[in-house]
């Protein structure tokens, strides 16, 4: 078995681990890469915060380079179990990671549990969906910045080797870890090449990503519950097996 995965490079490393973990073979195709905006808090207090809320691990990587020790003093909201496992390898404990890892759950749970009327730092990635800091505004003193940039890689060689994977028929898989990532694959895609991505399984890391497929004309055949690579190659497992039955 050989599943593609969009993932930027600096991660390529241990989603290979997870895959061959299950004996599986994978090509990491690189449709996203992380620009940091060097100076995105500069002049921002942290104390002067009662929330942060982190939604990447890539995120969260960069602010509590930033912020250090003066991070110990606000509670820490995550929104997920990838995000909140780089602030905790760092030392810092996490108040709460929602019961579904997207924005809306993270917002609405996040107000339920102490954060009304609080003062919440949300630091993220510039292309975040409007709707978690449009809720949180709603009952909360929210303050939004942008740690840095989701772009195109200069270097298109992951998407040209999936081409010519495509075109050999030497996939049986793939997973798209993020809307941008599809999006920005797709487009580089000629139509013969899309169709020819319907043969495969299909997992699409959550339902945002699995609609703007949808709309490209890729079916999709697995949404995990947890948005992660790991439930995803669960969910490609559970495909595997019923193709076979």
């Amino acid at each position: 078995m050989r599943v593609a995965i969009t993932r930027p490079r600096e991660k390529a490393e241990e989603t290979i681990a997870l895959v061959e973990a299950r004996g599986w073979k994978a090509l990491i195709v690189p449709t996203v890469e992380l620009r940091p905006r060097k100076k995105a808090l500069e002049g921002i207090d942290i104390r002067d915060f009662d929330w942060l809320v982190l939604t990447s691990s890539a995120g969260a990587e960069l602010a509590l380079s930033h912020f250090g020790e003066d991070a110990r003093d606000v509670k820490i909201a995550c929104i997920g179990p990838k995000t909140a496992a780089e602030a905790e390898r760092r030392g810092y404990d996490v108040a709460f990671t929602p019961t579904k890892y997207e924005a809306e759950a993270l917002a609405e749970e996040l107000l339920s549990s102490g954060a009304e009327g609080k003062k919440i730092l949300v630091a993220r990635a510039s292309s975040g969906r409007e709707v978690l800091v449009q809720v949180l505004r709603k009952r909360a003193d929210v303050t939004e910045v942008s740690l840095y940039d989701t772009v195109m890689p200069r270097d298109t060689g992951g998407i040209e080797e999936f081409r010519g994977a495509l075109r050999k028929k030497e996939l049986d898989a793939v997973i798209f870890t993020s809307s941008m990532a599809a999006r920005n694959l797709l487009a580089h895609l000629r139509k013969g090449e899309k169709h020819a991505i319907n043969a495969l399984a299909v997992c699409a890391i959550g339902p945002i990503t699995a609609r703007v497929l949808r709309e490209e004309g890729i079916k999709v055949d697995a949404v995990p519950e947890e948005y992660t690579v790991k439930a995803c190659l669960e969910e490609l497992e559970k495909t595997r097996r019923r193709r076979r039955n």
